[in-house]
């Protein structure tokens, strides 16, 4: 149970460190040219490149919200063993 929580740390950790890199590169650019980033000039500028980036970055935000649906589940699962009368009580 302890290396799952770590890895689901480690996962929240990565998704937050490249949510905030992204915008704080995009406020830095936008504060020195005036424009958000051109899409298609960075896609350009990658090559080949970008597919694999593309693909990274789609399985992290799959890894993270999959850590997130479960770690709700699990305490939906959680409150309703709480709420369930216990079998002392019934006897």
């Amino acid at each position: 149970m302890a290396s799952k929580a770590q890895a689901g740390r480690w996962v929240w950790m990565a998704l937050l460190a490249w949510f905030c890199a992204n915008l704080l590169s995009q406020s830095l650019y936008m504060g020195r040219y005036g424009l958000p980033y051109d899409a298609q000039t960075m896609l350009k500028g990658l090559g080949p490149l970008y597919i694999p980036l593309l693909v990274l970055e789609g399985l992290l935000w799959v890894a993270g919200a999959g850590w997130l649906i479960h770690r709700g589940v699990e305490r939906l699962n959680r409150g309703k063993k709480s709420l369930r009368p216990s079998e002392a009580s019934m006897a």
